[in-house]
Order: C-alpha cells, then structure tokens, then sequence
C-alpha cells in the first residue's frame, strides 16, 4: 500500500516510537469484526447457531473478530438482526460513553448504525435514543439497521446538528459525536480513503468537526456525558478539538477511559491497527452540574386516535403489547417511549413502525416481525436454501398456512409475507432484497 509521503510524515511525528511497528501493520490484512446483537440473542446462543470462531475483540463487550468467513451480510442470521458487522476498535466510544438503561442519549452523527445499534444495546429497550444523520441516503440505511436490530426506542432524524441542537437543548444524559473524518484509521480496508487523502482534508475536517462538536455540547444536559470520537488519527482533527471544546467551555471536564483498551494520550484514547483494531480516537467529557435553564418536558407529536380494531389486529401477530401507540394518518407505530415532538428536525422513523391501513384492512410493516420487543407469534420455518430465495423476493410455499406470517431462521424472524393456504407471498422490502 502506498501512503502519501506527507501523512507517513505526520505519523513519525506523532508515534515516533511505534512508527515502524504501524508501518509493518499496513501490509497485513484489515481486521474484520462483528458484534452480537443482545437485544435478539445471547451470545452463547449465537456461537451455537454460527459457525463463527468466538475471538472477543477487547474494546467493547460483545465484540468479536471477524475470521475466515465471507459474504456475512447474506446469511438469514444477519437479515434477522442476529450480529451487526462492525470494525472492532469502532466499538471503544460507546464503551466509554457507557450508556445505561432508562437514560436520553443522542448519536448525532449516526449513519450507518453500528455505534447507534450498540447504545441501544445497552439501553436495553429503556429509555430513548435519539440517531441523526444529516445525509439523506444514508439516513435511509441508518433506519434500516435500526429496524433490523429490533430497536424499540430509537428515533432516527435526518437534520443537520444545529436543528437538533436547537430542538434538543440541554436533553441528553448522553451525547456521542462520532464526527466526520479524514479516515486515516480506515486506510487498510478502504483504498478510496487513501486517495482522498490531503493535508488540506484533514485541515477541512477539523474546522468541521468544531462546528458539529459546538452543536454536541449544546445537547447535553448538565451533569451529562459527552464522548467525541473519530476514526483518524491526526492531532489537529483530535486531541486540538478536544483542546478547543475545553477551551470553549470551561464547564467541560475531560474523564478518564473507564478501563477501555488501547493507548492513552493527554486523557483520551487512541487505537492503532498494532492494538488490534483498524484505528480510532475518543474522549469522554462531563458538563459540570447547574441548574439548566431548559426544560426536559416534550410536547407529544399530535395524531390520531389508534383505530381499535387495528390494535387488535396487531396485538393477535405479536407475543406482547407497546406501552405507547401513536398512529398518524395511516401509519400506526409502536414504542417504549413516549411519541414526543422533534422540532424542528425532519423525523423518518419515530420507535417502530408496525404497519398501515389500507382500505380499512391493516397491512403490516417489516418493523413489526423484526422488533426484539413484542415478537411475531405466527411464523413458517424455512431452510437457509429456501431462505435465500425469499431474501431474493421469490415467494415460498406455506401449505396450510393462511394470514400474515413471519419467515423465519431457527425461530427468529428475518421478514414476513402473506400465506394463503399454499405459497406465502414475499413482502420482503425490495431495498433489502438480494
């Protein structure tokens, strides 16, 4: 692999000790990793059920190395949210953002959903999480990982971090920044970060990242706990905007690493691929205490009444039932957390959407047979043949099955579609689709 003359530069300057062990560590092969997803399955289950080496990464519980295994992202097991696919070291900022069940916490750069899975996570469906991504396509696929993980209480946004700002003053518990970067960490698995590589870049970025970080600060309560995260390693896009935000508000408290692996720089964390991991940087920060000015009171988005014989129709596919509803013209969902307003901000998905109604019947959605929640309580076992076919939207028998269904990977759901006695009609979404 060649690196720019002028990185390799910055990087002897930076790990002058380590430097020859990072160089000899570009030309082995990128670390590979996935992580279990709680929510659905322990991990004693999944290592039952997957042929996967069990090799824990250290950076994050629930973290493991990705080994000897290709094409992940078509196994029945991934399309039912069973494991999320995530570089290893990417998992260090939620560990030290240490999320807890019951707290409001905010992923404001959130896309495509690895970090925004793993807090809630650890919320375990108590609470509520706020995922933001100002870019609209990949806002998209930031929901379709979420609705695959099951997540009851996430609210994903497409806005930019000054509308979150602005609706969400003073909200958080929690904040993780894990902002836009020159991607020096994601150099071994990614030749196209090589070549958009510059001084001028990693300039750009840092400039950037001070606007989007002034934006985090406003979020977090006082009391709360800001993390900052990147997967570079320049100083200027690092430890200087740590620096700057200290500088900026003297009520920020740089804290300790709580024990998270790698090396430790000036209070904050670095992991580089000789750590085992493919590189990242975080800091975490707590706002000092005060009596906010802000009040935490939302107002509840207006609707409509929840049709009554909808709910019923949902509650007959589901073992379970949501503490909230909220339905909005045709459109019903279900939650943990109360259907609150977002402002100003653009809402895309408001906890789990369960389904539409359709000249007076009720369609459902994905969302409801994916929730880790309230599962389906009907549903056809298929053979990892078979269900490869219905991820390419062919459609399946189902003798003697009628009514919605879900399809279904040693007992766990990865679709649904309609039965009517004999085939079962696909309703996989065709943006999934094989």
């Amino acid at each position: 692999m060649m690196l720019p003359q002028a990185f390799l530069e910055a990087m002897k300057r930076l790990i002058p000790e380590s430097f020859a062990s990072y160089l000899a560590c570009m030309h082995q092969e990128a670390y590979r990793g996935f992580r279990v997803n709680t929510l659905k399955i322990s991990a004693d289950d999944f290592f039952a059920q997957f042929p996967f080496e069990r090799l824990p990464a250290p950076f994050s519980k629930n973290s493991y190395y990705l080994k000897g295994q290709s094409a992940v992202g078509t196994l029945p097991g991934h399309a039912a949210g069973l494991f999320y696919v995530q570089e290893p070291s990417a998992a260090c900022s939620v560990k030290l953002l240490d999320p807890k069940p019951g707290m409001r916490v905010l992923d404001l750069c959130a896309a495509p959903g690895s970090k925004t899975t793993q807090i809630a996570e650890c919320l375990q469906q108590e609470g509520l999480l706020v995922a933001n991504e100002i870019n609209p396509h990949r806002a998209g696929i930031l929901v379709e990982n979420v609705e695959r993980h099951g997540c009851a209480n996430v609210v994903v946004l497409n806005a930019s971090p000054r509308e979150v700002a602005e609706s969400f003053t003073e909200y958080f518990d929690a904040v993780l920044c894990d902002a836009p970067c020159s991607g020096e960490g994601m150099f071994r698995k990614n030749p196209e970060a090589v070549k958009e590589w510059s001084e001028e870049n990693v300039l750009f970025c840092a400039q950037r990242q001070k606007s989007i970080l002034e934006q985090a600060y406003r979020c977090v309560k006082p009391g709360g706990i800001l993390v900052y995260s990147t997967c570079t390693f320049s100083r200027e896009e690092n430890e200087e905007n740590v620096c700057w935000l200290l500088h900026q508000h003297p009520d920020l408290i740089l804290e300790d690493a709580n024990g998270t692996q790698g090396q430790f720089a000036s209070g904050c964390i670095r992991i580089y691929p000789m750590d085992g991991g493919e590189g990242h940087f975080a800091a975490r920060m707590r706002k000092k205490e005060r009596a906010s000015l802000f009040s935490s009171r939302r107002p509840l988005l207006k609707g409509d009444d929840v049709d009554e014989w909808a709910r019923r129709k949902i509650d007959s596919l589901i073992d379970g039932t949501y503490p909230y509803y909220f339905q909005y013209k045709d459109k019903i969902y279900g939650g943990v957390y109360p259907f609150i307003s977002m402002g100003k901000c653009r809402l895309l998905r408001h906890q789990i959407l369960l389904g539409r109604i359709k000249n007076r019947r009720f369609e459902p959605a994905q969302g409801l047979f994916l929730s880790a929640y309230a599962r389906p309580v009907t549903g056809v076992q298929y053979t990892d043949a078979e269900l490869l076919r219905f991820m390419h939207g062919e459609t399946l028998l189902a003798k003697g099955q009628k009514g919605y269904m879900a399809v279904k990977w040693k007992g766990y759901a990865l679709g649904f579609g309609k039965a009517d006695g004999t085939i079962l009609k696909n309703h996989y979404p065709h943006d999934l689709r094989l």
